[in-house]
Formats: structure tokens, sequence, C-alpha cells
């Protein structure tokens, strides 16, 4: 490692984080608002809540029954914009699991580890919201299914389709590897 760049930044190693495990239909609906906010100029866009998590204890249950007096965590999505996306799903905590920690990459291309993941959760569906999720899987299944693609017979192939034409290929060199894409005709 001769480059001072090529080091892992660790300051910020033993900071606990979560792990949340979501389905793509969450994922995209709190992706969405950090997109908006990034492109106002505004600080308080840019600092909006997305979902809230609920954490919920019952102090009348006694700690010797493991199962039911873990905490019970509840996520809340925020934003009005999700449609048909069920709004409340209920986190499923493990904390047996291998030790892991998150990684990221700055615009400088610098590598920095956030932290050691302490819980990992997995989510599903509020109990109330189970059969319109349920509905909207199906849907999701059905347009799938559904062929777009078309076949067509070419006469006459003597692959001048698939050859690069005259100023058609373009040259690049990445750290010193010498890189040609050929755009497909």
């Amino acid at each position: 490692m001769e480059n001072k760049d090529n080091y892992l930044e660790t300051s910020k190693a033993e900071r606990s984080v979560w792990l949340m495990k979501c389905p793509g239909l969450v994922s995209r609906s709190l992706k969405a608002p950090q997109l908006s906010s990034s492109s106002s100029s505004s600080s308080a866009s840019s600092s909006q809540a997305v979902a809230k998590v609920i954490l919920s204890i019952d102090p009348r249950v006694s700690s010797d029954d493991n199962d039911s007096s873990s905490p019970q965590f509840t996520m809340e999505l925020v934003g009005t914009e999700t449609g048909d996306v069920p709004k409340r799903y209920s986190m499923d905590m493990t904390k047996d699991f291998v030790p892991m920690s998150v990684f990221s990459e700055t615009s400088q291309g610098k590598l920095v580890v956030e932290g050691k993941i302490l819980n990992k959760f997995d989510m599903r569906p509020h109990d109330e919201n189970i059969e319109n999720y349920g509905k909207l899987c199906r849907e999701r299944t059905t347009k799938s299914m559904n062929k777009s693609r078309q076949i067509q017979v070419i006469d006459n192939d003597n692959g001048t389709h698939m050859r690069p034409m005259p100023g058609m290929i373009i040259a690049a060199v990445f750290n010193n590897i010498f890189i040609i894409c050929l755009p497909y005709v």
C-alpha cells in the first residue's frame, strides 16, 4: 500500500449499527425522499424523516420467558406516496448471526468502516396489512410472468449485425488496463 488513499478509514469501526433486511418495495420508498431532497438545497428537507421505529416493551411480563418479554419493534413509513405498499411492518430482531461490519466508499473513493452490526432485523408486513401485501405480491408475480420478448427469424443472416461498424469502437485506459467497448448494433 504505497498510496495513502488506499488505507481503510476505521475511526467509526466500533460504532454499533443495525442491519435491516426489507422488501424491495420498502427499500424503494425509503430511497425516494433522499433523491428528492438531494436536489433541494434546503437543509430542513434533507433531514426529513422517512419512517419511524416504535419499540414496545411490556413491563408486566417477567424476564424469565425470553420470547414474550423481548422488545417488539414496529416500523411505520411516514411518506404518503407509497400507494398500495403497506405502511406498518413488524421487525423481527435476531442477535445470533456472524459478526459483520458495514463498509462504505466516499465520493473520492476512500473506503470507510461505518460500524459493526449489533442487531439484525427481518421485516414483514404487520398483521393488519398482510392481505394487501399478499395481493401486491401476487400482482407483481403475475406481471413478471407476462412474456414481453419476441422471437424473430432473421433471413440471410451473415453476422453483419453482430460486427462493429467503422467508428464504433470505443477504447479507454483504466488503471493501466486497456479496455475496448464494442456497442451492440
